[in-house]
């Protein structure tokens, strides 16, 4: 997952502090899922940025998505990957 904060504002009121607590919290959940079941994986490409985009919150969604742009437009292969949120573990 990347974070290119200077490049995507933050349009609502989530400082960057909660919103990175967000990505990180997110990134392990899904990392704990993909240690169980390891053809969650399977589907991602190598050498890739992967964003997560979870299914309970748009405005995150939103602000990934528009850093995941980012990303490709600095010449970054990147796969964005719903995630149903519920069923990650915790």
């Amino acid at each position: 997952m990347t974070s290119n904060l200077a490049a995507t504002p933050i349009v609502d009121d989530i400082s960057i502090d909660a919103f990175v607590a967000k990505q990180l919290d997110l990134l392990r959940r899904f990392t704990l899922a993909a240690a169980a079941d390891e053809d969650l994986l399977d589907s991602i490409p190598n050498g890739v940025t992967l964003v997560l985009l979870p299914d309970d919150d748009p405005a995150f969604v939103e602000r990934e998505v528009s850093t995941g742009l980012d990303a490709i437009r600095r010449g970054e292969d990147v796969y964005f990957l719903h995630v149903e949120v519920s069923s990650l573990p915790e």
